[in-house]
């Protein structure tokens, strides 16, 4: 095992089944789409309770979306797009 955390994860990526990257890229999945609309959010200037009250989400439930702990559905991800200006575009890589 490496000395450092960036070794420690190369070695990791390399152990993965296909199941386990598939779980990987998931993860990161949800982690960009939070931080997508995490930068939205504040480039318009607006905390999580602010949007909350313009979407009627919880702001809880907007913290764990942004974290990318969130499930949202696609109904609260057109809301919080809406609210914020944007709007939900699917991207093939």
């Amino acid at each position: 095992m490496g000395a450092k955390f960036s070794d420690y994860l190369a070695e990791s990526e390399a152990a993965d089944t296909p199941e386990d990257a598939a779980v990987r890229a998931m993860f990161a999945a949800g982690i960009a789409l939070g931080l997508q609309f995490r930068d939205a959010r504040v480039s318009r200037g607006l905390t999580q309770a602010e949007l909350s009250g313009l979407t009627g989400i919880p702001q809880a439930d907007i913290s764990r979306i942004e974290r990318g702990a969130g499930n949202p559905t696609e109904s609260t991800m057109q809301r919080l797009a809406h609210a914020l200006n944007g709007r939900l575009e699917l991207v093939t890589a």
